[in-house]
């Protein structure tokens, strides 16, 4: 059953009958996305919510000189979409990118209400899970200006250890707003003070 991580991931927060279950299944659609495909393009709406089942993807936004800076990487069983984009209908601030071949579960904005509605639950989870990722980006915001890079590249890798075989290594440079040879640098320095 493709909806059973999602179910097993909601069942963390609340308790769900068979009929929401169900409800639930039916709201969320499932969608491929092929490597280097986008969920959404920043400038676009983000039309929908996604719930990452397999693959990995990279949040990153262009800046006016077409620099692509790394904001997050979502991986199995996180969240991904742009919120104020989601919610308020308006441009989406980043874009969302495969890094290879990926498996969603999607929902639409209307569908989700009409989700609260139904199962007026999933609002208290849903909360829970926006304070969790306002959390994360405010102690990502407070790192990139107090932390040194390798303080935030040994972050990085205690978060998600196996990222090095999941992402490029530029793309986890610009997650680190480095360039990729200081990364390469900051990799030698720690093999060396580990022997």
């Amino acid at each position: 059953m493709q909806h059973e991580d999602l179910i097993n991931y909601i069942e963390q927060y609340i308790t769900l009958s068979d009929a929401d279950k169900q409800i639930i299944c039916d709201s969320y659609k499932v969608m491929h996305l092929d490597k280097k495909e986008f969920l959404f393009h920043q400038g676009d709406r983000c039309e929908t919510e996604a719930f990452v089942l397999n693959g990995t993807l990279r949040v990153f936004y262009s800046d006016d000189k077409g620099n692509e800076h790394v904001l997050n990487f979502a991986l199995p069983t996180w969240w991904v979409g742009d919120i104020t984009s989601f919610y308020e209908g308006s441009p989406a601030f980043m874009s969302v990118q495969a890094l290879e071949p990926s498996e969603l579960l999607v929902i639409r904005p209307e569908q989700k209400e009409e989700l609260f509605k139904k199962i007026p639950a999933l609002e208290r989870m849903f909360r829970i899970i926006i304070q969790k990722h306002l959390t994360s980006y405010q102690n990502r915001f407070l790192a990139a200006i107090s932390k040194t890079a390798d303080e935030r590249y040994m972050n990085l890798l205690a978060r998600i250890p196996n990222i090095e075989q999941l992402v490029p290594q530029h793309q986890i440079a610009s997650y680190l707003g480095i360039l990729p040879e200081s990364l390469s640098r900051l990799k030698r320095k720690l093999i060396e003070a580990k022997k």
